[in-house]
This record gives structure tokens, C-alpha cells and sequence, in this order.
């Protein structure tokens, strides 16, 4: 669900109501692409936020069990080449369980700027909507637009080197 409101979404877009749906699911992406952009899960108010990070010691637990068991499960395979990419698959899933628990640690309650960044995207991505106009290949990653980058900036995290 999205943290931006919908009726706010349509307005920027001026989007007549049939397309209320077809806008929601650009909404959600647009949300979903600044979120991953942030390294940060996106919350509509405080209380949503602390909720969510309440389970964050439950979740990395959680995995703990998961990569157990699955490296356990790896364990038991005969065949060398497979047994290893058993395990590989066993911590690269771990180590993805643990991204989504600190994008989830790390949150952020939605502001005028990462909103502005959203809607931004969401004018991308409805106005680039159909391949023959943007010319891009269904497949490929969109570019988040640099004017949505600049806004969101500030609040990036876990960059990395």
C-alpha cells in the first residue's frame, strides 16, 4: 500500500478516475524506486515507522534460523559443485533478508521532499508509460529522473565505498 495518497497521485497527474488503478500501480513503483534509492523503507507517519522497526530483532532471528537450516540442508548434497552452490544460494539469500531488515531498521517517515521525488517519478513513468513512446525494453531498469534524485539525496544510507 502506498504511503502517498492516491487522490494526491491523480491531482499531479491530472488522471481522469478509469485510470485510478493503472496510476496506483506506478505509485507503488515510483515509492518502491525511491525506497530502494534510499536504502530506506518509507513509513506514511511515526507510529508506522516504530511498528516496523519493532520487528527488525525478530526478522534478522529470524534469518539466523533460515540460513541455518539451509546451509544444513546444503550439508548433505554429495556432489561437491552443487553442495557449494548450495551454500552460495543459502548466503546470498541471507545476506538479501538481511538488506530488507536494515532498509526496514533505517526507515523514514515520508516528507515533502520524498514526496515530490515520488511524484516526479510517477510523471516519468506515466508519461513514458507504452515502449514504442520511451523507447525503452519492458526489461530494463528505469532511471530514477535526476530532478527525484536530487531530492532524495539527503536521506540515503548504507552507501557503501
Amino acid at each position: 500500500m502506498s504511503v502517498i495518497d492516491i487522490n494526491l497521485a491523480m491531482k499531479h497527474l491530472r488522471a481522469e478516475s478509469e485510470d485510478l488503478f493503472d496510476v496506483q500501480s506506478k505509485l507503488d513503483s515510483a515509492e518502491d524506486a525511491a525506497a530502494q534509492f534510499l536504502n530506506r523503507r518509507i513509513y506514511v507517519d511515526d507510529a508506522s515507522l516504530a511498528a516496523a522497526t519493532a520487528t527488525v530483532v525478530g526478522l534478522r532471528s529470524q534469518y539466523r534460523l533460515n540460513l541455518g537450516a539451509a546451509l544444513q540442508a546444503a550439508a548433505v548434497i554429495e556432489n561437491y559443485e552443487d553442495r557449494c552452490m548450495a551454500e552460495l544460494d543459502a548466503r546470498s539469500q541471507h545476506e538479501e533478508s538481511l538488506r530488507a531488515a536494515a532498509m526496514i531498521s533505517r526507515g523514514i517517515v515520508l516528507n515533502k521532499s520524498i514526496t515530490a521525488a515520488c511524484l516526479l517519478t510517477l510523471g516519468h513513468l506515466w508519461a513514458n508509460r507504452e515502449d514504442a513512446v520511451t523507447g525503452i525494453n519492458t526489461s530494463s531498469v528505469i532511471e530514477l529522473p535526476h530532478g527525484s534524485r536530487s531530492l532524495l539525496v539527503p536521506y540515503r544510507v548504507a552507501l557503501g565505498v
